[in-house]
């Protein structure tokens, strides 16, 4: 789909009654099954192509860390995709199989996609694996080390040590606010007991669900996951205790880092995710920063002052946290620091005009559309919507949420969002000159 064509259909698809749910952009949508070993399934037939997804949605995320073992989340998912043998490794890339894993604030995600001719030979391969994969001191120390490397490789990238910092400024040294590959203390803590321990209270069938998209019919899906994934544990409902973000004292972030460029960055808190929140700060996310027309992106191109600009959101469970950021030169981060100041208080003093506001929500609509295109990414925002507490439905409803806002409501959030007094400035970069990197 063009991006003229994706535009136009978002209009038409705004402009259109949304009595009841009726339109949507998807011949059939999303719906919430419960199979018979209990588990539940979100499922949405798309036959544009003869793949199949299944994304395994477990409560435990980052949230459910224990302080002190940071990273734990990810070894104890990751170790469910080691395979056992070379037998095993062979028919699942004779098959085309893709095995991967997410770690997020509020659950852990395991990803597997296969031609659909494949899916019950996929699974066959697969499921006993994440059911009861082996616990051995070996594979939890190459897991360790595997983390330690990509933990060192997130530091060295801004944008995501940028994001991590803000987590960790607002919710500190616990759940969220951790590193979700660990660090150097945390990974030496981590052996069999604890990784048992997590899976124990979490991979069961209580604590997990299954968010698919597929070519196939859903009862032959249904059967399928009946089939082979019969070996989670009952388990009881647990949910983590609740996290909220709370303002540090010092409000500035630095990292000293020998690059040349500079990364800078605002963030702010947003209320918790419901309906109309999520759509209002999609909408704000679009306007401050997201691609050309945004506010930020003057920076680029009149201003000179930025090589890179953007704005993201983080959701838990409990609020959102927008970040602004640019990256620029490291003699340009001052001005560039005061230009985006400048431009948010624009943003928050003068508000949308009619005008802006009415375009900022048709590509609110067409970004969300195009980010769910493809059956991956739509299965990963149903489950994670439903994680949230919007239901998978709101895959469907976000369109509705988005076309009922109002330029009054939408004037009145950004004013609460975008309030000097509760931002925090993130600076990554190089220090003075007797400065030494972080390490």
């Amino acid at each position: 789909m063009t991006a003229l064509r994706l535009f136009m259909t978002v209009a038409v698809f705004l402009a259109l009654p949304q009595a009841g749910g009726a339109q949507t952009p998807w011949k059939e949508g999303p719906e919430k099954i419960v199979l018979s070993t209990g588990l539940t399934c979100l499922y949405q037939r798309d036959a544009a192509s003869p793949t199949t997804v299944v994304q395994i949605f477990i409560a435990g995320g980052k949230s459910a860390v224990p302080e002190g073992f940071d990273g734990l989340a990810y070894l104890a998912t990751s170790l469910s995709l080691e395979i056992p043998d070379e037998g095993k490794a062979r028919d699942l890339m004779a098959q085309a199989t893709r095995m991967y894993l997410s770690v997020w604030e509020d659950c852990s995600i395991i990803h597997l996609e296969c031609l659909s001719e494949n899916l019950e030979a996929a699974f066959r391969a697969a499921s006993d694996i994440v059911q009861d994969p082996l616990l051995t001191g070996v594979r939890i120390e190459r897991t360790k080390r595997t983390m330690a490397l990509r933990g060192r490789s997130v530091r060295d990238d801004a944008e995501a040590a940028g994001r991590d910092a803000v987590l960790q400024a607002l919710y500190g040294n616990r759940g969220y606010g951790t590193p979700a590959f660990g660090t150097e203390a945390s990974l030496k803590s981590l052996g069999r007991k604890e990784v048992s321990e997590f899976r124990r209270r979490f991979f069961t069938r209580a604590g997990l669900f299954f968010s698919v998209g597929s070519d196939l019919e859903r009862e032959r899906v249904r059967a399928l996951l009946e089939k082979h994934f019969t070996n989670f544990p009952a388990g009881s409902p647990l949910d983590p205790p609740p996290q909220h973000p709370a303002l540090p004292e010092d409000r500035d972030i630095t990292l000293v880092r020998e690059t040349r460029q500079t990364y800078v960055g605002r963030a702010f808190v947003l209320p918790a995710p419901g309906p109309a929140a999520y759509a209002r700060a999609l909408l704000l996310e679009i306007v401050l920063g997201r691609g050309p027309g945004s506010r930020l992106w003057e920076l680029r191109t009149t201003g000179k002052l930025a090589y890179n600009v953007n704005a993201r959101t983080v959701w838990t469970r409990t609020s959102g946290v927008l970040e602004a950021y640019l990256e620029t030169e490291a003699l340009k981060a001052e001005s560039a620091s005061a230009a985006m100041d400048d431009v948010l208080k624009a943003l928050r003093e003068d508000g949308l005009s009619e005008e802006e506001f009415e375009s900022g929500k048709t590509m609110a609509a067409a970004h969300f559309l195009r980010s769910v295109e493809s059956k991956p990414m739509r299965a990963r925002i149903a489950g994670s919507f439903e994680v949230l507490g919007l239901g998978h439905d709101y895959l469907l409803g976000i369109f509705e949420a988005i076309a009922g806002v109002t330029l009054d409501e939408m004037n009145s959030f950004i004013q609460d969002v975008l309030d000097p007094g509760k931002a925090l400035r993130i600076a990554i970069g190089p220090g003075p000159a007797d400065g030494k990197s972080e390490k």
